[in-house]
């Protein structure tokens, strides 16, 4: 498929119903999917797609590469995968996403597409499938359909995960226990200030920090 068709299949699919809630960034996320499809050639058939997505704690990139991001979405989706990802290269680098399918299984069922897709959203409704995605899309595109939807609700995630790795220090694990060390620090000050054993605990917390000579003269001048 060239870049123009795929890009028509975009343009061509419709996301009728999103989960109600984001990928986590902490643990895996299972979002269950139903995408019904026109047959072109079976007039008032609907082929009906469903399983569901595992979506894995987002993990800080490395200079890994882009490929095998995707897994199970297809014996032709590779093709489409290298599209997607260069769609999405600045999400995946900051961040490495990986996506599983599984549970997949396709039926044909004898009626249209919108009657299907009725029938779903009502089912959905009724039992506040809360982690459910419903998406009508052309037949021969409903792994990029579905690859497309992950990476969107990535995207739409992105924002909290990476605010949230940074302000665990995830992004910079060195950074991160340097400022508990300066943390620790500051509170025995405060406390060397009236109490001689503060002071004691200071001294060898500023040793094994290797922090002294940085802070050698305020420490001196709490024994003046």
């Amino acid at each position: 498929m060239d870049a123009n068709l795929l890009a028509r299949f975009i343009a061509e699919t419709t996301i009728l119903r999103r989960p109600r809630r984001a990928l986590s960034g902490y643990g895996p996320t299972h979002i269950r999917y139903h995408l019904v499809s026109p047959i072109d050639d079976m007039k008032d058939k609907t082929r009906l797609r469903e399983g569901s997505v595992l979506s894995e704690r987002p993990l800080i990139l490395t200079a890994e590469s882009l490929k095998e991001r995707f897994e199970g979405f297809g014996e032709e989706s590779r093709e489409a995968a290298r599209w997607i990802c260069d769609q999405y290269r600045d999400l995946l680098r900051a961040l490495e996403y990986k996506f599983r399918n599984q549970d997949y299984q396709a039926s044909v069922l004898s009626d249209d597409v919108r009657a299907v897709s009725g029938r779903i959203q009502e089912d959905l409704r009724s039992r506040s499938a809360n982690d459910a995605v419903l998406i009508r899309c052309p037949d021969a595109a409903w792994s990029l359909a579905l690859m497309k939807f992950t990476l969107d609700e990535a995207a739409r995630a992105f924002p909290s995960h990476v605010r949230s790795f940074e302000e665990h220090g995830l992004f910079d694990p060195g950074a991160a226990a340097a400022r508990r060390e300066e943390r620790e620090i500051e509170r025995l000050f405060a406390a060397a200030a009236t109490d001689a054993a503060a002071r004691a605990e200071l001294g060898r917390k500023l040793k094994e920090f290797g922090l002294f000579e940085r802070y050698e003269d305020r420490f001196l001048s709490l024994f003046r």
